[in-house]
């Protein structure tokens, strides 16, 4: 019961900082889009694309990894600062030096995109990766000790000065620009102060710098692999985008893709406790508490995201009209495709650590590779036939893909079960829901009939579909959540 009671309070403290940053994004994405429009959001998406993959490259999944080794060896203090000081070290030594190659190479990406803009804001992005490189590593320790406070306070605070910045420099006028110069000041800012708490769990203090930097990146390199081909399966269709049609097309989708990716943000802060839990739990043979986390996680996760996404695609016209404005209506449909795929995807991130944990990255990278082959060759194929219709309807394809064969292999080689007559119950219950709101809308008042399939799909799996240890669990982390976000 005590480590039920940690998880929930980890998972609290993580799901407060999400909670908060998830409305500070859903405030920002609509006000950038007026400020900026279809084309500047356009410009503004591709940059963070490509900042966010280099930077995932370039960091080789050393972050990653000290989560793993940290939850592992975290009664070993020594062990544990040579560990931090050889990754921080390597960290900013890559950082420095990627800096220069994408400012040096920022012109030849602005001519392969045909945007002559971008050229000049890759340039001013050029400055932030020592700084994101260190802010990962700061939080792989927090992470890895399960320190899920300050991992939640400051991964808050990025959202927040995130949020500030790129307001202020909206405001003054500075456009794209702005919002790039606020994106990266915010990574520089929250970086300066995470670095000055780390000093109280952990010493700079380089030993072993070779045998530890190569432990961290054989063992990181695997999983950086893996992100990296997962981060195709995200992005690739914003790229192919941005090469095959224009920056005011891309601006559509983008706001679809944001929208449809907010929902990732609860899994994600449930998966931010469950990796290091499956790490130590593995390491400790406790297969029985790993099978009864991962149960519980996927069966939560999906009661919410089946619910938020039933909601999103009711109401999905309506949202993004008083969102984001009639101009933005080519965004409904790919955004309607694309709910369907991070609902399920979404399902599967709480558990999407546990190859990791139980020490084979290698199928990550294998599992997300076969993925991003079909991602790539079914966007170049159906964007030219139906626009970013056509990219919304690959992602969601390479998603169930992804998550299809990671529950596979997790289940053979983890020794867990997974109830998934209960994932067949509840989804069948889903389409129910739409199916009736097809039927029905024509005769009846969408917001009545909506509110109304709404009420009823979640009586159904609250009283069909949990039992009443789920109902009890449930409540603690819910309570953790708020206690944690108010400070009652």
């Amino acid at each position: 019961m005590k480590s039920v009671r940690k998880f929930a309070l980890d998972v609290g403290w993580i799901f407060a900082g999400s909670f908060v940053v998830f409305l500070l994004h859903f405030l920002l994405k609509p006000i950038m889009a007026r400020y900026l429009g279809p084309e500047g959001l356009g410009l503004f998406s591709m940059v963070t694309t490509i900042v966010g993959t280099i930077t995932l490259i370039s960091g080789l999944g050393i972050n990653i990894a000290l989560v793993k080794y940290f939850a592992e060896y975290k009664n070993d203090r020594s062990r544990l600062n040579a560990l931090f000081s050889s990754g921080f070290a390597t960290s900013l030594i890559i950082g420095v030096g990627t800096s220069i190659c994408l400012f040096v190479l920022s012109n030849k990406l602005g001519e392969i995109f045909k945007m002559p803009l971008l050229t000049l804001l890759l340039k001013i992005s050029a400055f932030v990766f020592p700084f994101s490189l260190a802010f990962g590593i700061f939080l792989g320790v927090f992470s890895g000790l399960r320190e899920m406070k300050f991992y939640s306070i400051f991964n808050t605070l990025n959202g927040i000065m995130i949020f500030l910045f790129t307001m202020a420099f909206l405001f003054l006028g500075f456009g794209v620009k702005g919002a790039v110069i606020g994106d990266m000041l915010a990574s520089i800012t929250v970086t300066i102060f995470a670095a000055v708490i780390m000093k109280k769990y952990v010493q700079f203090k380089i030993s072993n710098y070779k045998e530890n930097t190569i432990k961290l990146t054989s063992f990181g390199s695997q999983l950086m692999l893996g992100n990296v081909i997962n981060n195709v399966n995200y992005q690739a269709d914003i790229i192919l985008i941005g090469y095959l049609l224009s920056a005011t097309d891309l601006g559509y989708y983008s706001v679809a893709v944001a929208l449809s990716r907010f929902i990732w943000r609860i899994p994600n802060s449930i998966q931010m406790v469950a990796y290091p839990a499956t790490a130590e739990y593995w390491a400790k043979g406790e297969i029985g508490s790993l099978n009864k986390m991962m149960d519980k996680t996927m069966k939560y996760t999906a009661f919410v995201l089946l619910t938020v996404g039933l909601i999103l695609w009711i109401f999905a016209e309506e949202i993004i009209v008083i969102l984001f404005g009639q101009s933005f209506l080519p965004s409904v449909f790919p955004f309607k495709i694309l709910i369907a795929g991070t609902v399920i995807y979404g399902i599967g991130i709480p558990i999407g650590g546990t190859l990791a944990g139980i020490g084979r990255p290698d199928l990550s990278f294998k599992i997300s590779a076969i993925a991003a082959i079909v991602d790539i060759i079914l966007n170049v194929t159906l964007i030219p036939l139906f626009g970013i219709a056509g990219a919304a309807m690959a992602t969601i394809s390479s998603l169930i893909i992804v998550t299809t064969l990671s529950i596979y292999f997790i289940i053979k080689l983890a020794n867990v079960s997974i109830d998934i007559r209960w994932f067949v119950s509840a989804f069948t219950v889903t389409l129910l829901a739409m199916v009736a709101l097809l039927v029905f809308n024509e005769w009846i008042n969408l917001y009545f009939l909506g509110s109304l399939i709404l009420s009823i799909y979640i009586l159904v799996i609250i009283v069909f579909f949990f039992t009443g240890e789920d109902r009890e669990i449930c409540k603690k982390i819910i309570h953790s959540g708020i206690f944690r976000l108010f400070g009652k």
